[in-house]
């Protein structure tokens, strides 16, 4: 009987290895998403017939990814395995856009990408980030453009640069999503300034 259970123990030590080198259970991941500001100052109401398309946002490849990326140097990023988004990022993005857009706007006029062809929006507002990341209980940094244009003749009204730095209130990764989410926020307020003003012109071809 003991040399059975000497064999048997031998046969599962690789297995009971195995287990230990790769961690035994793993670290169960927490995940996050964005917010709107549905309680931001209102700029101004549109008028009727006015319509405004969000999107596409674009993000770095090295941005666009499931977990949540740091950046503790200019030229290093960290990406935290266990601090994820909770779904996809572009569309998190988007939809939080859409979403102080309507409430600074005083409009339900406004849609996110990509919209019905037949339901074409009256103007179009296309973002483009360089940054969205920053230092957890530091600071986060959100730079890119943006342009506006008039969707059903394609052409551009107006191009914008942004850069946006916000302090987190706490020093832990919810703080860091809601610094997140409040740039997100100043970022649309900018937007909306600019587009709730009528008589814009077209100034090229997109």
């Amino acid at each position: 009987m003991s040399h059975v259970v000497k064999w048997l123990s031998l046969l599962l030590l690789p297995g009971a290895q195995l287990a230990c080198s790769l961690g035994g259970p793993g670290r169960p991941s927490e995940f996050y998403v964005l917010s709107p500001e549905t309680d931001a100052m209102q700029v101004r109401s549109v008028v009727p017939g006015w319509s405004l398309g969000v999107g596409p946002v674009q993000l770095p490849d090295v941005l666009d990814r499931p977990q949540i990326v740091t950046r503790p140097a200019p030229n290093r990023i960290d990406m935290n395995e266990f601090q994820r988004w909770g779904g996809n990022m572009n569309q998190d993005m988007q939809r939080v856009l859409v979403q102080d857009l309507m409430a600074q706007l005083d409009s339900d006029q406004v849609f996110s990408y990509p919209w019905a062809r037949e339901g074409s929006p009256l103007y179009r507002v296309t973002v483009r980030f360089f940054n969205f990341d920053g230092r957890p209980g530091e600071m986060v940094r959100l730079a890119g453009t943006w342009q506006l244009f008039e969707a059903r003749k394609s052409c551009l009204i107006v191009a914008h640069s942004f850069d946006i730095q916000e302090t987190p209130a706490d020093k832990n990764y919810s703080g860091y999503v809601n610094a997140l989410s409040h740039g997100l926020a100043q970022l649309s307020q900018t937007i909306a300034a600019e587009v709730a003003e009528t008589g814009k012109q077209c100034v090229t071809a997109e």
